[in-house]
């Protein structure tokens, strides 16, 4: 445990401190202070209308949904751009195989370096959280509901971060490492427009089960379901575990 700790404080600080960093949570502060502020004006002005038909629309499902919804996005892209040095970058720089004849196992390997880099993107998530708090003292929203959405965030960033480990542990070349982050990330999240696209009815219902998207979508909805949180908890364990046996092989070479 010591070790998994050391080598997780070690990326962290890494990460933390990393100009790269920096600039992204300047950037996605810059933009959710605009769009943020920009749906409280559309809802408030919707809110407003005595003359619009329909149910009257919701703090949550207008400019929440559309929050956190960006929240995914980003982190789409942003999660691989993160973890694209943690391994990848010590292959470059021959530090890998420092790494790899330290009296450390694989598994400790794997498990730091992605509890380093979750712990970065919950930084981020948590800056992100200071915008529907700020609303808290005038609008006076249920709690509840936020903080299932939020939790499908941080489940969903942690299948994030170990896809990203993953795929720098499968290359040196930390743009390769960012592209199969991506792609990997874009999968998982649109199975479900396979599912739409499928014709029988058991590969679709299997497609919308494997999917990302359809869990994560059940967290928005303020629904806290055991089988989306396994799900994302077997995800992120999965490439935790093809992380330790990459980097296990990788002692055998």
């Amino acid at each position: 445990m010591r070790n998994i700790l050391t080598l997780a404080g070690k990326d962290f600080r890494s990460l933390a401190t990393s100009p790269m960093f920096c600039l992204i949570a300047a950037l996605c502060s810059v933009m959710w202070s605009f769009t943020f502020l920009r749906s409280l004006i559309l809802f408030a002005e919707n809110t407003q209308a005595t003359f619009n038909p329909g149910p009257s629309p919701t703090l949550q499902m207008t400019v929440f949904l559309t929050h956190i919804s960006q929240i995914n996005l980003l982190f789409v892209f942003i999660v691989p751009a993160l973890t694209m040095r943690l391994l990848a970058e010590e292959k470059k720089l021959r530090t890998y195989d420092l790494l790899l004849t330290a009296p450390i196992t694989a598994t400790e390997i794997a498990l730091g370096k992605f509890l380093g880099a979750f712990g970065v993107i919950l930084i981020l998530v948590a800056l992100s959280f200071l915008y529907p708090l700020a609303t808290y003292p005038i609008a006076h929203f249920s709690f509840p509901p936020l903080l299932a959405a939020y939790l499908g965030v941080i489940l969903v960033a942690s299948t994030y971060v170990a896809v990203g480990v993953f795929a720098s542990s499968l290359t040196q070349s930390v743009v390769l490492s960012v592209v199969m982050g991506l792609v990997f990330n874009l999968f998982l999240w649109f199975l479900s427009q396979g599912a739409e696209s499928a014709t029988g009815l058991y590969m679709t219902s299997v497609l919308e089960q494997i999917s990302i998207g359809d869990h994560f979508m059940a967290f928005i909805r303020g629904s806290i379901r055991l089988k989306s949180i396994m799900f994302l908890l077997s995800c992120t364990g999965l490439f935790v575990f093809l992380t330790q046996r990459v980097v296990e092989s990788s002692r055998w070479r």
